[in-house]
């Protein structure tokens, strides 16, 4: 960790971050777990995780400090409904994540990532009236309770799952959806961080508390204030019609590079 290398390369991939999670509302969990395994010598997948979880809580605030400044702010009635699943999900799927092999879980997840990004090819363009979000509480509590079991298992913020799922179900309109799911993800990945500083040490590596190194998280968070902004401008620029495209494609590259990882 000593190698100007190794800071670079953390910089640029705080800098991926917070693009993506700026323009799409995902944490950018997809891209740091692998890249913390690949570049951080003695990172273990469960610091691994727990890094990323503890980066995202800080990225998601930044992001959704940034757009409430630009004007979009999130439903405050539904991110609550949003929050509370995600939390009671992030739990049950920590919880579960015990009793199930790591190539059950992947496998898993591999199918969820698939068939959603098949699906957002097929989202419809018809905007979403106030009323119709506030008709869907009960499938939002659903959403939000896949969301947390899904950050629980594989370390992500929940994001990759949220946004076309809610998009899905039309609870949030295309102009907000980023901003609904990075408030939502500073609660899960606070909570799933709370759950790792408190779990065994793994990583013996300086600056590790439980299963999150704060010094890689620090580094990384810095790396997306270059990001983000340029992500902001993207994210206004998205219609929903590129939006599902992208969402789309990049849910099933994802899931083609987690079924050669299971193969491998």
């Amino acid at each position: 960790m000593d190698s100007p290398f190794f800071y670079i390369a953390m910089l640029v991939l705080g800098l991926a971050v917070g693009l993506i999670s700026a323009a799409l509302g995902v944490g950018g969990g997809i891209l740091m777990v692998p890249a913390f395994l690949a570049f951080v010598p003695g990172m273990d997948p469960h610091t691994a995780k727990g890094t990323s979880l503890f980066a995202i809580v800080f990225i998601a605030a930044q992001n959704t400090w940034r757009m409430r400044r630009a004007g979009v702010k999130a439903p405050r009635r539904l991110t609550a409904i949003l929050v509370a699943g995600s939390i009671l999900g992030g739990y049950g799927g920590g919880w579960a994540s015990t009793f199930l092999p790591g190539e059950v879980i992947l496998w898993l997840f591999i199918t969820l990532l698939t068939l959603l990004g098949i699906r957002t090819f097929m989202l419809d363009a018809k905007a979403v009236s106030d009323d119709e979000v506030r008709s869907r509480n009960g499938v939002a509590f659903a959403i939000a309770l896949v969301n947390g079991v899904v950050s629980a298992m594989t370390g992500v913020g929940g994001g990759i799952v949220m946004v076309p799922m809610s998009l899905l179900a039309r609870i949030v309109t295309n102009e907000r959806v980023v901003a609904l799911s990075n408030s939502v993800m500073i609660f899960t990945c606070l909570a799933g961080s709370a759950a790792h500083v408190f779990a065994p040490q793994i990583a013996q590596i300086p600056w590790t508390y439980g299963q999150i190194n704060v010094a890689v998280a620090a580094l990384v968070f810095a790396g997306t204030w270059m990001g983000a902004p340029l992500g902001q401008i993207i994210n206004e620029k998205l219609t929903l019609a590129r939006r599902r495209v992208v969402m789309g494609a990049l849910l099933l590259v994802i899931a083609v590079q987690l079924v050669f990882r299971a193969l491998g």
